[in-house]
């Protein structure tokens, strides 16, 4: 059962209890205010009897008595109207069989007003009033003592001496069965009315129950499970002062509070997955630089190798080869000389290119070399900016400048960052072509300084990109580059300490990120 059914069941079997013991205390209450009237009723009665026969016994007339009892009598509630004199013999009654008779052990006339008539007691001399049965019906019985006045044993017709106080009682019998009917029909009436009471009582009770106590606490019933299955969004009302009403506000309390618990908990999850993801990326690109060191690293050593393994011979093939022109230009040349001579001009030149080659491949390869020092580098991106201004100008080409003016100072060679920054700006203004724009930035950065260089050029596709750091990589038609630019900005730059990046994209140009540390490492420690 519900707590309100509970409730409803215990407030109406108290109900029930109260209404019961009010309805009887109240019958009983009524019943003895009845009774109590009934016998001021009586004793009226008995009194407005006793002074209609009194002109007929002060005038000792018998017959105006009897004719005023028979009067008397012909009233509804009048059963009987009896006069008994001292001795205990009825002088006069309604019921002509009783006259003369008198009480005593043999007589039964006296029961109905004594209940013993073995021991009678002496005539009243005061009123007395007792319920019994008449004839099978019940009946109040109102005796009254007949005083000797002064008007009595004065009058002419006197037979009593004046010394006797009392000259007989009369007794009126009244009927009780229509006061019985009235008393039993008012008690069902007050009863019923009661019941009523009650009924009505439960039913404000049970509608109450259910208004206050069962309709909140299966609202929480319904919210409690929505809440299980996981909608936190779910509120219940929070009506009143009361407990219910507490425990409405303490529910919506909790799941505000659970809901709020899972937004920051979908929130972190979200944040999680985005520093994973972002920790990931940055996992990724550092196994790529890490890749590409090792990688370069290799290529480094290797170029070193090569290069001064054929670094002397091809020193030698651009000597002997100049010579020879030399001496054969001291002549008289022939046609056939002359052939010759341009083989010997192509062998000198591309010897010395190769020269040059074999030049980049030691400068990609050194590690240490190189004058380190306090460095602008806002003069850097300057000086730069001035050596290839007329490359800029011929390519159409306009350089937008945006540096730190409170940028510190690098320590750095400053060489080899004008020739990683010139490299970069002769492969930005290649790859616009005609009309565009180049933008240097110098900025402040967590760990140290940085100098972008964007182009808004064609830009690279992924797979051109991965490669655009290693020797020899180009995608420059024959005879424009062998591929060394970029490799050897990568070079210098990991020289200094530092990292480069490279942001690029079909139709999205080429962004640089050159990342320097303020101090070199190894001076750091030297200090520390």
């Amino acid at each position: 059962m519900s707590v309100a059914g509970k409730m409803t069941l215990v407030t109406g079997l108290l109900l029930t209890v109260v209404f019961l013991a009010t309805g009887l205390v109240n019958v009983a209450l009524q019943r003895r205010a009845t009774t109590a009237i009934l016998h001021q009723n009586a004793v009226r009665l008995t009194e407005t009897t006793l002074g209609a026969l009194r002109d007929g016994m002060l005038a000792n007339d018998t017959d105006r008595i009897r004719g005023t009892i028979a009067t008397l009598s012909l009233e509804r509630e009048i059963q009987r109207i009896r006069i008994i004199d001292p001795e205990g013999d009825v002088a006069y009654s309604t019921f002509a069989h009783e006259v003369g008779q008198g009480c005593g052990t043999e007589r039964t006339v006296c029961a109905s007003c004594h209940d013993d008539v073995s021991e009678l007691t002496p005539i009243p001399t005061h009123e007395m009033v007792r319920e019994h049965a008449l004839d099978g019906l019940p009946v109040l019985s109102l005796s009254v003592p007949i005083v000797n006045d002064p008007s009595c044993f004065t009058a002419a017709c006197h037979v009593h001496p004046a010394e006797e106080s009392v000259l007989g009682v009369m007794s009126v019998d009244l009927s009780l069965a229509s006061y019985r009917t009235m008393i039993r029909g008012s008690a069902r009436e007050l009863l019923l009315s009661s019941l009523v009471g009650m009924l009505l009582a439960l039913v404000v009770t049970a509608m109450a129950a259910r208004r206050i106590v069962s309709r909140p606490i299966n609202e929480l019933i319904e919210g409690t499970r929505q809440l299980a299955r996981g909608d936190l969004s779910v509120r219940v009302h929070a009506n009143g002062n009361d407990e219910v009403g507490l425990l409405g506000s303490t529910f919506n309390q909790l799941a505000m509070e659970l809901q709020q618990a899972r937004h920051e908990l979908l929130e972190w999850g979200r944040t999680l997955e985005t520093r994973v993801e972002r920790k990931t990326q940055e996992l990724s690109q550092a196994r790529d630089q890490m890749m590409q060191v090792d990688k370069m690293a290799s290529l480094g050593k290797l170029a070193a190798v090569v290069a001064h393994e054929i670094n002397n011979p091809l020193a030698s093939v651009v000597t002997y080869a100049k010579l020879i022109a030399r001496r054969i230009r001291t002549r008289e040349l022939t046609d056939e000389c002359k052939e010759n001579l341009t083989y010997l001009d192509s062998i000198a030149s591309e010897a010395g290119r190769c020269g040059e080659i074999v030049s980049r491949l030691l400068a990609f390869s050194r590690r240490d070399s190189g004058e380190y020092g306090p460095t602008d580098l806002n003069k850097v991106v300057e000086q730069s900016l001035f050596l290839v201004k007329h490359q800029l100008e011929i390519g159409a080409v306009e350089a937008h400048v945006d540096v730190d003016a409170a940028l510190p100072e690098v320590e750095a060679d400053a060489n080899q960052l004008q020739q990683a920054l010139l490299a970069l700006l002769i492969n930005a203004t290649q790859a616009i072509e005609t009309g565009g724009n180049v933008h240097l930035v110098t900025r402040r950065v967590d760990d140290g300084v940085q100098i972008e260089v964007r182009d808004d050029g064609p830009g690279m596709p992924p797979e051109v990109a991965g490669h655009a750091f290693e020797p020899f990589y180009t995608t420059k038609e024959e005879g424009q580059g062998v591929g060394l630019g970029l490799s050897v900005v990568y070079g210098i730059v990991e020289r200094h300490h530092g990292r480069i990046e490279l942001e690029t994209a079909p139709g999205k140009g080429c962004r640089f990120l050159i990342t320097l540390p303020v101090r070199r490492p190894a001076e750091r420690e030297a200090g520390s």
